[in-house]
């Protein structure tokens, strides 16, 4: 009589079953890998384009108020700014340049590169990054506050104060927003990040550094100029855009294109007409 056969697996049966797990284990890691790598790179990608929008929306809003002097139609009925025959005698630390805080003249400056401006860059200015300039008023109005560079105006005329005497009947109050946006190779809370930042005029008054948003690597402006003469059909309209350098005449728009330091390097290019006053 035969002996029965043991029951079980034989050893080929069971390193073929191993194998087969370990293939599908490894299967099983690269696609989770890749999934991981896919999540991970869509995020970066939905981040970088929130610091995209977050950042064109607070250009968009300054560029549309830029030259906005509340009941004031323009900035020449203004006394006390730095064209007019006596301008007014206020210290502001740390302002970047002589009466540059209150130069209400020039509603929009840029420039393609480098730092014209008295006061220093935090962390430095990447050579290929514009820089750019707004002087407007808040769009409310407040209380006369000492200390606070403001614009007393009724729709005749305004006047530039800082010592926070009372208006007269039929004046209103607001405080003047003077900003210059560029582009810092460090962020304030990684030193090796860029960041979107202005010189900004605060209570002082001074001149005040911040950070609007990290992740910004570049910040690029082109001037559209207006060449056609009043009455015409296109008055009014850009017929061109060119470096900041390079614009002459009247100055209607600004072309915006903002890029992100993620691998990508996502870019957002906006164009914005100048609502409240054309540039000169």
């Amino acid at each position: 009589m035969s002996p029965r056969r043991s029951a079980g697996v034989t050893l080929p049966e069971v390193l073929v079953a191993l194998g087969l797990g370990l293939a599908l284990l490894l299967v099983m890691a690269t696609l989770h890998a890749r999934i991981l790598q896919v999540s991970v790179t869509s995020s970066r990608a939905a981040d970088a384009q929130d610091t995209l929008r977050i950042a064109l929306a607070v250009l968009e809003y300054e560029l549309s108020h830029a030259g906005y002097w509340g009941l004031v139609p323009e900035a020449t009925r203004i006394a006390g700014r730095s064209a007019d025959a006596a301008p007014l005698a206020i210290t502001v630390s740390g302002d970047c340049g002589p009466r540059w805080t209150i130069d209400l003249d020039r509603v929009v400056e840029a420039w393609s590169g480098g730092w014209p401006l008295a006061c220093a860059p935090f962390g430095g200015v990447p050579p290929t990054s514009a820089l750019l300039v707004l002087r407007r008023v808040d769009t409310r109005a407040t209380a006369p506050d000492g200390g606070v560079l403001q614009l007393y105006a009724d729709p005749w005329g305004g006047r530039l104060a800082a010592a926070g005497e009372p208006a007269v009947p039929g004046e209103e109050v607001r405080d003047l927003v003077a900003r210059a946006y560029y582009v810092s190779p460090r962020s304030t809370g990684d030193p090796a990040r860029p960041s979107l930042r202005r010189k900004t005029l605060q209570r002082g008054p001074r001149i005040v550094d911040e950070e609007v948003v990290p992740g910004i690597a570049a910040l690029d402006i082109a001037f559209g100029v207006d060449t056609d003469p009043p009455g015409s059909p296109g008055h009014g309209m850009p017929n061109r855009f060119v470096t900041p350098e390079a614009a002459s005449g009247t100055i209607v728009a600004v072309r915006l294109r903002l890029t992100t330091d993620d691998e990508a390097r996502l870019s957002l290019l906006r164009t914005i007409p100048l609502r409240n006053a054309e540039a000169p």
